[in-house]
């Protein structure tokens, strides 16, 4: 009995170890797990931006084009430690197709510079603000249709003659991609938490604009487009309805804070290159004006030379013969 004791006893001592051990291995394991999945994602991430920009590339070179994705690596990496940071990430990756198609790109350094500087505004703006649960995320999508179907109404009130299938098929496509921007909203006005008040003022601006629109319609062609000659999307009215809904989107930038300084001051050198870059093609086309002339007035000459140099030869062989 006494033999049978120590034997419990010795097996005792040892039990805790038996069960401690894989506990440690386990817990080391899954930490481990964790922070490489989080590597992963952020790796995924750039892969799935990667692909949308082989998908519909710009006109950058490859050290742009990898500059650009070091951008958006070191803005969400800033701060791998906040909250819901997988969540984040897949609003990056889901996200940039939908503002990555709608990008106007260009080779111009400058302008380049402005792409990388609004990417990386929104990435440290999302990775800075809270997350929409699904009843504000739901809400936001109601709030988007409200304001579609006001827009939608008021022009057809404003210009009577509109087809209505074609608003309707403008304010459908309209929706569709607000909705996926809502879904996956790297872009921060589709964040925005909107009340009754600025639903109200959204609204309001958006009137203020009537004449506005009335220039855009004039500037579309009117009614010298009729539907046989334009289907769908390059339809008028189609085309009217969108651009009109566009400066409904517009005014929700209002209710935002205003961009950081590295965006405003890329901005302020874009337009400066701009600037920089019409006067040239302005006195470009002032030289080959001047150009045109004097090659017009160079082969005046030339013709009035060769025809008195054959004027001359037939006089003067007419007086030898």
């Amino acid at each position: 009995m006494r033999r049978r004791g120590r034997r419990g006893n010795s097996s005792g001592s040892a039990f805790p170890l038996l069960v401690l051990l894989p506990l440690l291995f386990f817990w080391e394991t899954t930490v481990k797990g964790a922070d490489a999945g989080r590597l992963s994602t952020l790796d995924d991430t750039l892969a799935a931006v990667r692909d949308c920009m082989v998908r519909c590339p710009p006109p950058w070179p490859k050290a742009w084009q990898s500059e650009y994705l070091d951008t958006i690596r070191q803005a969400a990496s800033r701060d791998p430690n906040v909250s819901q940071y997988a969540r984040r990430l897949w609003i990056v990756r889901d996200g940039f197709g939908p503002y990555w198609e709608l990008l106007r790109k260009d080779a111009e350094r400058s302008l380049f510079m402005v792409y990388s500087a609004e990417i990386r505004w929104y990435i440290e703006n999302l990775m800075a603000t809270d997350l929409q649960d699904e009843e504000e995320h739901q809400t936001l999508r109601r709030q988007y249709e409200e304001l579609a179907d006001y827009a939608m109404e008021s022009l057809l009130t404003q210009f009577s003659f509109l087809d209505p299938n074609m608003v309707r098929k403008a304010k459908a496509d309209h929706l569709a991609e607000c909705r996926r921007n809502i879904d996956a909203p790297l872009v921060p006005i589709y964040r925005a938490r909107l009340s009754e008040a600025p639903m109200g003022q959204i609204k309001q601006r958006w009137h203020d604009l009537r004449y506005a629109r009335v220039d855009l319609w004039r500037s579309l062609g009117g009614h010298e487009v009729t539907g046989a000659k334009a289907a769908n999307k390059s339809h008028p009215d189609y085309l009217l309805t969108l651009r009109s809904l566009d400066q409904l989107r517009g005014q929700l930038w209002s209710l935002i804070p205003g961009p950081p300084d590295y965006y405003r001051e890329a901005v302020s050198k874009e337009i400066a290159a701009s600037k920089q870059r019409l006067g040239a093609m302005a006195d470009a086309r002032r030289r080959e004006e001047r150009l045109g002339v004097a090659v017009w007035q160079t082969e005046y000459l030339s013709f009035l030379l060769t025809s008195l140099l054959e004027t001359a030869e037939i006089s003067q062989n007419g007086a030898v013969k």
